[in-house]
């Protein structure tokens, strides 16, 4: 089974079991799975309560910063530390890796085929990065494929001009 963590307020994974202690998941750290309603502290969930046996039982679970503490010291699963919110129902499923930016392809279409259409690319590209790091994961997606999108009409437009130009010269040569 794969678990994502909350370690030093960012969220980390997916691991598995074997990697958890290792990555620095103590009895007090917020971890997820699929499947589970919540994020709970390691130590609280029985398929790896056998990790901590030695440890003392939680005192104050805010150790390590994991989560920010409400009330009596009580990490709150609600929490989601990346964004900064609190998640409806407590529920904060893994964040999805950042989509392709394809930065490389749209200065390469500039350069090589066309460059109008590549700088639309190269303007969505650039705002990938920006849009997921603000966590508007479905802005970053929409210009992730525009970037495609606009890399992709530049080539075209560029192989078309460049073999219009070829008939082009052979006809007038």
């Amino acid at each position: 089974m794969k678990y994502y963590v909350m370690i030093n307020g960012r969220q980390a994974g997916p691991f598995e079991e074997f990697q958890l202690i290792g990555n620095g998941v103590m009895r007090d750290t917020q971890v997820w799975h699929e499947g589970m309603p919540q994020w709970q502290p390691a130590g609280m969930v029985p398929e790896l309560a056998h990790l901590f046996a030695g440890e003392q039982q939680l005192g104050n679970a805010t150790g390590g910063g994991n989560v920010p503490p409400i009330g009596g010291g009580v990490p709150n699963p609600g929490y989601n530390s990346t964004s900064g919110g609190f998640n409806q129902g407590g529920c904060n499923p893994p964040i999805p890796p950042c989509p392709k930016t394809y930065l490389v392809e749209s200065i390469l279409v500039t350069v090589l085929c066309c460059v109008p259409f590549g700088i639309v690319s190269i303007v969505n590209a650039a705002g990938v990065s920006s849009a997921y790091n603000t966590g508007n994961y479905q802005l970053a997606l929409q210009k992730s494929e525009n970037a495609k999108k606009w890399a992709l009409v530049s080539l075209v437009v560029g192989l078309i001009g460049a073999v219009c130009g070829f008939f082009v010269g052979l006809l007038g040569g």
